[in-house]
């Protein structure tokens, strides 16, 4: 079999093996080459290595890959406790167990990496069916007698059938036999009928029309429920031609028994007395209900029934049956149904707030929509502000002024969705992004302030973009702040709109307009400070009291590579504890002043100056050193 491990979506290498492999990150034990390696453990074990040291989401051990088909193979979850690990449809791997995949197989880790396990050239996979997973994994043997379910631990390998015929008995007590080559035949039209997108129109007429053929009944339908009542359509319907009699509505008997028992439901039942039919039962000659159910939800929440029948006053030369295969066949319909629409759901979910969010971050949520309902939450604001927009478009025209700020506020989002960022809004000249939901991360505040410095970056890129055709030079006010929030759609019905509200997120739009007042790119809390790296360049401003918001807090710069200078922020560090603790104020001007002669653009240094001299002129009683905004 051929492995290909792509990262981000693109392939960084491939492998063929022959046998089991296990599948994980590099050991330090392991050799120095470049990734991905193949190499084997002391026991013997041959391992594939796919991520570095620093890839801690990803274990030494994620899972093994053993091919026993030339178009199917097993993937094991060889953890003890890693949860992300997902197969072909999107399904999870829990630790400890197996699942065996018709080939392509993809396998699905964290930090973006990817396996895809393809027949080697020269094999003829089996070909996969439009549904979650393989419903036909194994359905020979589903049909013919009982195995494993497609998602079960399977103990065996796929079987053909040696034989030619076997037993079968009806839940009324008829019994007969079934030769193999009607079998192939039915799995064949439902193969053919499943090819189609959930979307196409002919998608659930198809799968009707598959049915009726099957069983030979007179219609069949795909009736969805939508949590309230019964949604019945001709589309999803297809009744065989030429009846002599019109087709009736389903039975709302059979369709509330499927959705009370979520099995399939079977009419006449041997177990219920004929006597005590309601009047659309007793108008049915067979009848059969298979529910479809929410393959993603953990309460599997039924999403229709695939409705079959025949009436009385039609064809009665067959019993009034369905015979075991013929509903074992059925069942695995319903679930390749369930399984399109559960997977149209998610595709519409995807579309839906791919503009909002990262591509792993909409991973997460297509596999778990849950995470968008509203919760508390840790989370990192950054405001940014392109300066000179109002300029700029008086001078050089609303036309032009729009394509660079779309340009500009494009290239922002990408930092922002690089960094597994959420795009909050846009407002004017303003973007407002996040960090920390929907999906936790314990290192949000260290991703919006990287984000920040990108930004402050990204000036540079776009200033030789623009020169000569703006104003002035391209320059940004970042503003990020880090703490709780409550997080989920603050938009409205009409118009959905996923982010945080809160004290954190007022702050941080109030601190993102305190950089003009400072002269800097950009300013954080000390919340966010406190989560950063030492080596981070960044130095406190003052003890500030903010417009709008009680109590005080302590500002800090965030430094771009161009600004770090030690000596600066050592020598402000020094300057601002004299200034602070009041007691010396002549000193304090002085090391300020000091500053400013060795760097006069420091607006800060000029700031706190102003603040020494001023106090040093005209103290005040008592002495305040707390900095109070002026405006937002």
């Amino acid at each position: 079999m051929q492995l290909s491990v792509t990262k981000e979506g693109l392939t960084i290498g491939s492998l063929t093996i022959h046998g089991p492999i296990e599948v994980g990150r590099r050991e330090e034990s392991d050799p120095i080459k470049p990734l991905p390696f193949e190499t084997v453990n002391p026991n013997g074990v041959i391992r594939w290595v796919v991520a570095d040291l620093d890839s801690r989401r990803i274990p030494r051990k994620v899972c093994s890959i053993t091919p026993f088909h030339t178009s199917r193979c097993r993937v094991t979850n060889i953890h003890t406790s890693n949860r992300e690990l997902f197969v072909t449809d999107g399904s999870p791997l829990p630790p400890g167990q197996s699942v065996d995949l018709p080939l392509p197989a993809v396998i699905r880790m964290p930090e973006g990496l990817c396996i895809e396990v393809r027949a080697s050239e020269g094999q003829s996979p089996q070909p996969a069916a439009n549904a979650l997973g393989d419903p036909w994994n194994a359905a020979m043997q589903t049909i013919l007698g009982s195995s494993p379910g497609p998602h079960s631990v399977a103990g065996s390998q796929f079987q053909n059938p040696l034989h030619t015929l076997t037993e079968f008995s009806s839940p009324t007590g008829a019994s007969g036999q079934i030769d193999v080559p009607t079998v192939l035949g039915w799995i064949e039209q439902a193969i053919a009928a499943l090819q189609y997108p959930v979307n196409s129109p002919t998608y659930f007429s198809g799968v009707a029309q598959t049915v009726v053929s099957i069983i030979d009944l007179d219609v069949a339908e795909i009736v969805l429920w939508n949590g309230e009542d019964w949604e019945f359509s001709e589309s999803r319907r297809f009744v065989k031609p030429n009846l002599r009699h019109p087709y009736d509505s389903p039975s709302v008997t059979l369709l509330k028994k499927a959705l009370e028992t979520k099995q399939l439901v079977i009419h006449p039942d041997s177990t219920v007395p004929e006597d005590s039919f309601s009047s659309s039962l007793f108008d049915l000659h067979t009848a059969i209900a298979s529910p479809i159910l929410d393959v993603f939800d953990e309460d599997r929440q039924l999403l229709g029934v695939l409705y079959a029948a025949r009436r009385r006053t039609s064809d009665m030369q067959r019993p009034a049956t369905v015979l075991e295969p013929e509903r074992k066949l059925v069942a695995i319909l319903s679930t390749a149904v369930a399984s399109s629409i559960a997977r149209m759901k998610r595709e519409r979910l995807v579309a839906k707030y791919q503009q909002f969010f990262s591509s792993k971050v909409t991973e997460a949520i297509s596999q778990n929509p849950a995470l968008l309902e509203g919760e508390d939450a840790d989370v990192s604001v950054l405001f940014c502000d392109i300066r000179g927009f109002s300029k700029a478009t008086d001078i050089i025209g609303a036309k032009a002024a729009m394509s660079w700020i779309s340009d500009t506020l494009s290239e922002l989002s990408s930092i922002v969705l690089d960094s597994d960022g959420v795009l909050v809004d846009y407002v004017g000249d303003e973007m407002f992004a996040m960090w920390g939901a929907p999906e936790k991360s314990f290192e949000h505040a260290f991703r919006a302030a990287s984000a920040a410095r990108s930004m402050m970056s990204l000036r540079h890129e776009l200033n030789a973009r623009y020169a000569g055709k703006l104003p002035s030079k391209v320059d940004f006010g970042i503003g990020v702040c880090t703490g709780p929030a409550r997080v989920g759609n603050t938009g409205s019905k009409q118009k959905f709109k996923y982010g945080p509200m809160g004290r954190t997120v007022n702050l941080g739009s109030r601190i993102q307009g305190l950089t003009k007042q400072w002269g800097v790119s950009t300013i954080i809390d000390a919340s966010t400070a406190d989560c950063l790296p030492k080596d981070i360049a960044m130095r406190r401003l003052c003890r500030a009291q903010v417009v709008g918001m009680d109590g005080d807090i302590d500002l800090y710069q965030l430094m771009s590579e161009e600004e770090n200078d030690p000596q600066l922020i050592a020598g402000y560090h020094e300057a601002l504890e004299m200034y602070e603790s009041g007691c010396n104020m002549r000193e304090a001007a002085k090391a300020f002043g000091e500053l400013v002669q060795k760097f006069p653009n420091d607006s800060p240094s000029l700031i706190l100056l102003d603040r020494s001299v001023h106090e040093l002129v005209n103290p005040a009683q008592p002495f305040n050193p707390i900095w109070c905004a002026k405006s937002k």
